[in-house]
């Protein structure tokens, strides 16, 4: 094996020798491995063995969860810069991408951060991962090895210690003493089990020991340490950390690494007078030792972790430092403060623009996304009393406040105590300021909450072109789903009575201002008032509730579809994806699978058992990396999240049709067989769970709420084509069927 080792890297190299960086990212601040000796310190063997290209996907895998901020050239320290790329061994579409992006040689990638390879045209995990080992293949070569530094037998003498404390003897025993005196008083009492520090002192305790509790209460981080070491608060660890290394190198992660507006290699190189290639290797070596810095059980290590337990899943950066107060704290060699050079060390999170997410932005984005979704009504509004405060370490008011702030940082509209969702058209906006309000308003009363600048014209224009709305006085607008036949119904008159009481009111003042106005018999009040949108309780009318638990059922949840014996659920791959993150599902997810709150579901696939687990405030879905990497997937593109009846999982793209808007909304349903074709109205009612007789319009307005308005489009569209085949509950004049057909 030594042999082989040898012939094939130029000497026995582990794989630890050719990637300094390796074993801190296979840690991941975890504790250490139980293996005697993990693979990473393990010799590299021949090209070609097994041995060696599982060690090359481990490499990959690695590289792809933890580095996604690297360059090519930091990740491979040792790769030659004038390796040829057509001479590796790599897939086709790889070889096709290089060549049309004009790379030929290792160099040409050196700058490239592996998280943007993902951005190049039809490219998806498999073809960065084949990538990633060809250039690890090529980096333990016999050429590539020589002169890759050796790994110091001792990393530890390049991380804050904290062995040497001296201990001061005296506070010792003293402290030892005090503890006697207050134990023999316990035991005097009877009380042997009783905590020595656990609680407030009884009265008549003797004052000698009063005092020696008095002491013990007293005690701080610098009696315990010494003034020494009482100073070295996360900035000085790191600062001290940094300076282990030699000036130029510092210079180098001051001026790249940690810089805010990085210089490029040849700015460094000509300010150094060395090459740019040289700066790299200085750069790359240094982001591998510093890795090093956050040591599993050492300070800087509890510090990170400490940060991401804070920050999961948003948390704003000034309440960080105030439960963390020395991450503001300087760290002079980086020219950062100790918040920003752990942002850059560590890459389980990010902090951007005063916000803190664990593991992105993005990613806390999204799920917001569809936390949102989940609790809001038909025309996208959401209470934010539904939504709770925003991290569970911040107190109630600091929480709701600092929701509001990532609501509105994330692009949302907030009118008062509620979320608006839905603002892309006017209509949007309209239909949800009505369904907060809650009765017929004036254009202008609309316009007034719009929040932006609109034309009254443009405004009553699209409101009358809107099928969500309905005008129902010369100047008064409300929602169609009220059913309101004219602004002097009963049922309006009805609904402007609880609205006008705050939401509710007793039926007898109902009867009585509405009979005292108007020509309507009490009966009829207590009809219109006992049926939706109304309801009586006790007495009281109101608002019907609206039902949560029927806008988290399959039926009318969005993006979900039924096709045959599966669900189908649409997602579009993120980055989080392709770095093996889980990824937010909707409660309709454990509707289907009898998923109960702590509970985990595993489902069967060809790639393995796939989890899906609740044990957070929704359920979540497992890695679903390996079938990406599969498939290819690029980023951005769309897919199905197969559930079958029989347990199983799969993912199947979402073909993108052209041209005709049918198929196109077939498509997105997942019914792309002919026979769907053969019926589509069917087709979308089975997807909805609708009946299969349910007229177009039916169907329609299913998509539109649940929230599928892209679909809801689409169908309008082709209305015509959905028509043909549908049951009529009645025989209908063709007259009448045109004229039907003009209103939708």
């Amino acid at each position: 094996m030594a042999d082989d080792v040898a012939a094939g890297t130029g000497g026995a190299l582990s794989w630890l020798d050719a990637f300094p960086w390796i074993e801190a990212a296979a840690n991941d601040g975890r504790s250490a491995v139980d293996e005697a000796m993990p693979w990473w310190q393990q010799l590299i063997d021949a090209p070609g063995t097994a041995r060696r290209r599982h060690g090359l996907a481990d490499l990959s895998d690695l590289a792809l969860e933890r580095l996604t901020r690297w360059t090519i050239g930091q990740i491979f320290p040792g790769l030659p810069p004038e390796t040829v790329l057509a001479q590796l061994t790599l897939t086709t579409r790889a070889r096709n991408i290089f060549d049309r992006l004009g790379y030929r040689v290792a160099d040409d990638l050196m700058n490239e951060e592996l998280g943007d390879l993902f951005s190049w045209p039809q490219v998806g995990v498999g073809t960065v991962d084949s990538i990633l080992q060809a250039l690890g293949d090529a980096s333990t070569g016999a050429a590539s090895c020589v002169g890759v530094p050796a790994r110091r037998s001792d990393t530890r003498q390049h991380q804050p210690t904290q062995d040497g404390y001296e201990q001061p003897v005296q506070w010792i025993a003293t402290c030892v003493d005090d503890l006697r005196l207050i134990a023999s008083w316990y035991v005097a009492l009877g009380e042997p089990t009783q905590p020595l520090l656990g609680h407030e002192l009884a009265p008549g305790t003797p004052p000698e020991v009063t005092k020696a509790r008095q002491r013990l209460d007293r005690i701080d981080a610098g009696i315990v340490l010494g003034q020494t070491q009482a100073e070295l608060d996360v900035a000085r660890l790191l600062q001290r950390c940094i300076a282990r290394l030699d000036d130029r190198t510092q210079e180098v992660l001051a001026r790249r690494f940690f810089a805010d507006q990085p210089e490029t290699l040849d700015e460094l190189g000509q300010s150094l007078k060395v090459t740019r290639e040289r700066v790299r290797q200085i750069e790359a070596k240094a982001r591998a030792d510093m890795v090093e810095f956050l040591e599993p059980g050492g300070t800087l290590e509890m510090v990170g972790a400490a940060v991401r337990e804070l920050v999961d899943p948003v948390l704003p950066l000034d309440d960080l430092i105030a439960l963390l107060p020395s991450l503001a704290h300087m760290v002079e060699a980086a020219g950062q403060p100790a918040w920003r050079v752990l942002d850059r060390l560590d890459d389980a999170y990010e902090i951007v623009d005063g916000w803190c997410a664990s593991p992105t932005i993005h990613g806390a984005q999204l799920a917001l996304i569809t936390s949102l979704q989940e609790v809001a009504n038909t025309y996208g509004v959401v209470s934010i009393e539904d939504l709770g405060i925003l991290n569970p370490s911040q107190s109630g008011g600091a929480g709701v406040q600092s929701l509001r702030s990532w609501l509105s940082y994330c692009g949302y509209v907030l009118e008062g105590e509620n979320v608006f969702t839905r603002t892309q058209s006017v209509g949007d906006r309209a239909a949800s300021i009505l369904s907060v309000v809650g009765s017929p308003m004036a254009a202008q009363q609309i316009l007034d909450k719009f929040g932006v600048e609109r034309n009254l014209g443009s405004l009553k224009n699209a409101m009358s072109h809107d099928d969500r709305l309905e005008r129902v006085d010369r100047d008064r607008w409300a929602l169609k789903e009220w059913g309101l036949e004219s602004y002097g119904g009963v049922r309006s008159l009805v609904r402007e009575e609880v609205a006008r009481g705050g939401g509710q009111i007793p039926m007898d003042s109902l009867i009585e201002r509405i009979t005292g106005k108007y020509s309507v018999t009490a009966s009829s009040v207590v009809t219109y008032a006992s049926s939706p949108p109304f309801e009586v309780k006790s007495g009281i009318v109101r608002f019907v509730s609206a039902d949560h638990a029927a806008r988290k059922s399959p039926e009318r949840t969005r993006r979900l579809y039924r096709h045959g014996k599966d669900w189908l659920y649409r997602v579009r791959v993120t980055t989080e994806h392709l770095r093996g993150s889980g990824s937010v599902a909707p409660i309709a997810i454990a509707s289907i699978l009898d998923l109960e709150p702590g509970g985990v579901r595993k489902l069967k696939s060809a790639l393995g058992p796939q989890s899906v687990s609740w044990s957070g405030p929704q359920p979540a879905f497992g890695t679903i990396r390996r079938f990406l990497v599969e498939q290819d997937t690029a980023i951005g593109s769309e897919v199905f999240l197969v559930l079958g009846d029989d347990g199983s999982f799969s993912i199947r793209p979402v073909e993108v049709a052209q041209g005709q808007q049918l198929d196109q909304a077939l498509a997105l349903v997942g019914a792309t067989d002919q026979q769907s074709r053969s019926e589509p109205r069917i087709t979308f009612a089975r997807a909805a769970g609708l009946p299969d007789n349910s007229p177009a319009v039916s169907v329609i307005g299913a998509y539109r709420d649940r929230g599928d308005g892209d679909i809801a489009d689409l169908l309008v569209s082709v209305k015509d084509q959905l028509v043909d085949g549908a049951v009529i509950a009645r025989p209908v004049p063709s007259t009448e069927i045109r004229e039907i057909l003009d209103l939708l």
